[in-house]
């Protein structure tokens, strides 16, 4: 096994996705995954949903003009219920509106699992520095296999067949790393022992 009390899970953008965050979770992985910013909004270059801070609490969301969003519309998505917070009276006298919306008043849904993305926000904002380093470890080696080995893509098809030719690459990549950071006689010397 790993033999460590807590195992620490760390991804970019790409790898985010809330049922994945649950199930780590539930599992008792402690996961640093930054959330993406996508949807219409984004897109319409207005305020994004982080901008908008939630309160358990009062179950409110409070907009970056300081009004407070309240559930209005309930529906379902992939089987989750998903809740719309919106306030028609205070965006329509908002002053931020054209930097908020295009529609009379601006909607921020949140799905009934969304405490566990709030979770890994907050855990993100404690340790900053955790995705720069995972960037300084893991995109060295699938960079230098990239651009030293000619690697941008698998040659093979097949699960077991991309496995093999994965392994090969790994397999030389770590050799040039060890020849390169020990040199040619202390792995010879390795090797013999």
């Amino acid at each position: 096994m790993l033999e460590v009390e807590q195992i620490e899970a760390v991804a970019d953008r790409g790898y985010f996705k809330t049922e994945d965050r649950e199930a780590c979770e539930q599992a008792g992985i402690v996961t640093y995954v930054p959330r993406p910013q996508r949807g219409p909004s984004v897109r319409g270059g207005f305020f994004r949903k982080d901008e908008f801070r939630y309160d358990p609490d009062s179950d409110t969301y409070l907009c970056p003009a300081g009004q407070p969003l309240a559930p209005r519309y309930r529906s379902h998505v992939r089987g989750l219920q998903k809740i719309d917070y919106c306030n028609p009276e205070a965006c329509s006298a908002c002053t931020l509106r054209p930097r908020c919306t295009a529609n009379k008043a601006r909607r921020v849904s949140r799905l009934e699992n969304e405490a566990v993305l709030d979770r890994v926000t907050a855990r993100l904002a404690a340790r900053p520095g955790i995705l720069d380093q995972r960037r300084e470890l893991v995109e060295h080696p699938f960079g230098s296999i990239k651009q030293w080995m000619n690697q941008g893509a698998f040659l093979m098809r097949g699960l077991e067949k991309v496995r093999a030719e994965f392994s090969l690459t790994a397999l030389a990549y770590n050799l040039r790393r060890v020849l390169t950071i020990l040199g040619v006689s202390p792995l010879l010397t390795a090797v013999q022992a």
